[in-house]
């Protein structure tokens, strides 16, 4: 698929459509979400350090699996 800009030129455009849930990075509202936790809740879990994240600009993003990393440490600390 080809568009015209401004100036009369052509460029192909290409657009990837990604599932969610094949997203590498997801937000910290999708994270809450997925978890069934406030988000402030997720907020103390980050401030903690129980929950990796990673920051790319001004957005604060979470690695799907850092979710099970999250899971598996609370589970170990209530466990103890």
């Amino acid at each position: 698929m080809s568009t015209a800009g401004q100036n009369g030129a052509t460029r192909d455009m290409t657009t990837v459509q990604i599932a969610d849930a094949e997203r590498l990075l997801i937000t910290t509202d999708d994270a809450a979400a997925r978890l069934g936790i406030h988000r402030s809740t997720l907020y103390d879990l980050i401030r903690t350090r129980k929950l990796k994240t990673v920051k790319i600009g001004a957005r604060r993003l979470v690695r799907v699996s850092a979710l099970e990393e999250a899971i598996q440490l609370l589970e170990e600390e209530t466990a103890a």
